[in-house]
C-alpha cells in the first residue's frame, strides 16, 4: 500500500531542553515513500510546572558534606537548577523551619511559615537570594506544618498550571507534630511522621505531587526510622517518587546529590505528549505517528488521538506511549501525513 509522507520534529521544540530525550525525525524522508505532502515541523510542547522548594535549614544541615556543608551543597545545586529551568519551571521557595507568622513559637523550635518567595516566572534572582539567606539554625524539623503551609499557598494560587510539585530537601525525618510539639515518632504510624504523611496525602489530593530529596549518609540505610518515614512520604507523594526503594532520592555524597537533582528535574520538566503542527493539516485521516520508527495505533487511551480543542488540531499521545516519552525512553517522534493511510503497517516504515 502507499506510504505516508514525513513530518519532522523541530530540534528546538522542547524549549532548548534535552536533545537526547526527543530527537529529530527523518532527514529527507525515505526512498520508498511516494510523492506526498511536503514536510513540515511538528511542535513538541514542553510541559510547564510549578515547583515550590521546601528546604530544610535545621541545625543538622550544617554538617560537613564533601568540601562544604549539606545545606551549602543543596543550596548551590538548587540555585543552579532555578537558573537552568527558568524558562520551563516557575520556582518558589519556602524555608524549614520558618521565621514568619509563628505566634509564640521560638524561632529554633517548630516554626513553620508560608513561602518567602512565591512561584512565578522570572523570579530566579529572588529564589537564589532566599536560598542564600536561609542559613541553618539550631532548629527542629516541622515538616508536617510546612507542608500544610505549602498546601494553603497552592490553594490560593490561580495560575492555570496544573503540573505542581513540592520539592522537600531534608536530611532527616520530621520531629515536630502538626500541633508544634516535639516528637520522636519516626515511623509512618506515629507522631511527627504520621502528621507529615497525612499532609503529603492532602497535597496529592489537591493535585500537588511531593518529591523527597534525602541528603546525607545518615539516610543511606533505608531501614532506619528516619529513612522509613521519608520513604513512606515519597511513595505517598504521587508519581514523582524515585523508582524502587527507597522512594526518596538518596544523596549520600555530593556526586549522588548532583545525580539526584538531575533526575528530579529531568522528570519535572519532562516533555508533554502534545504534538503541534505548524500549519493546519487539511486531511487528518492521513496522519500516522511513529515512536522510534514504530507506528502506534490511533485509538483512545493508549496510542494517539486528534485533539480538536487545539487550533490547529494537534496530536495527543496517550497511555504507555506517553509514559515512554515522559520517561525519556523515546529518541525520535515522527508524524507522517498527506497520503492514503496504510493498511499494512509494515509497508509504511
Amino acid at each position: 500500500m502507499g506510504g505516508l509522507a514525513c513530518a519532522e520534529l523541530d530540534e528546538s521544540a522542547d524549549g532548548g531542553g534535552r536533545r537526547d530525550a526527543v530527537g529529530a525525525s527523518l532527514e529527507g524522508g525515505s526512498a520508498n515513500l511516494p510523492a506526498c505532502s511536503a514536510k513540515e515541523a511538528v511542535q513538541l510542547d514542553p510541559q510547564q510546572a510549578d515547583v515550590l522548594i521546601l528546604l530544610d535549614r535545621s541545625g543538622s544541615m550544617d554538617t560537613a558534606f564533601g568540601s562544604s556543608t549539606r545545606y551549602q551543597s543543596v543550596a548551590s545545586l538548587l540555585a543552579d537548577v532555578a537558573a537552568s529551568y527558568a524558562g520551563r519551571v516557575r520556582f518558589g521557595f519556602q524555608e524549614l523551619p520558618g521565621r514568619q507568622g509563628c505566634g509564640g513559637q521560638a524561632l529554633a523550635a517548630c516554626c513553620a511559615s508560608p513561602p518567602t518567595v512565591g512561584v512565578a516566572w522570572d523570579n530566579t534572582a529572588a529564589v537564589v537570594a532566599a536560598i542564600a539567606g536561609a542559613a541553618p539554625l539550631d532548629g527542629s524539623t516541622p515538616t508536617a506544618a510546612a507542608l500544610q503551609a505549602a498546601r494553603g499557598y497552592y490553594d490560593s494560587l490561580g495560575d492555570g498550571i496544573e503540573n505542581r510539585y513540592v520539592l522537600l530537601a531534608t536530611d532527616g525525618a520530621p520531629n515536630c507534630t502538626l500541633a508544634g510539639a516535639l516528637s520522636s515518632g519516626g515511623t509512618p504510624e506515629a507522631g511527627a511522621c504520621a502528621d507529615a504523611l497525612a499532609e503529603v496525602g492532602a497535597l496529592v489530593a489537591d493535585s500537588v505531587r511531593v518529591i523527597v530529596l534525602g541528603v546525607g549518609p545518615d539516610l543511606a540505610d533505608d531501614a532506619t526510622p528516619g529513612a522509613t518515614c521519608l520513604d513512606a512520604m515519597a511513595h505517598a507523594g504521587g508519581s514523582a517518587a524515585s523508582p524502587g526503594s527507597p522512594g526518596y532520592y538518596a544523596a549520600g555524597d555530593t556526586g549522588q546529590l548532583q545525580l539526584a537533582v538531575e533526575q528530579i528535574f529531568g522528570g519535572v520538566a519532562r516533555p508533554s505528549c502534545l504534538l503541534r503542527f505548524r500549519s493546519k493539516i487539511q486531511d487528518t485521516s492521513t496522519i500516522a505517528v511513529f515512536l522510534d520508527g514504530q507506528r502506534i495505533p490511533r485509538t483512545t487511551g493508549n496510542g494517539w488521538e486528534l485533539d480538536t480543542t487545539q487550533d490547529p488540531p494537534a496530536v495527543r499521545i496517550t497511555g504507555e506511549y506517553c509514559a515512554e516519552i515522559q520517561e525519556f525512553r523515546v529518541s525520535s517522534i515522527e508524524a507522517r501525513f498527506g497520503c492514503p493511510p496504510c493498511v499494512d503497517i509494515a509497508g509504511c516504515t
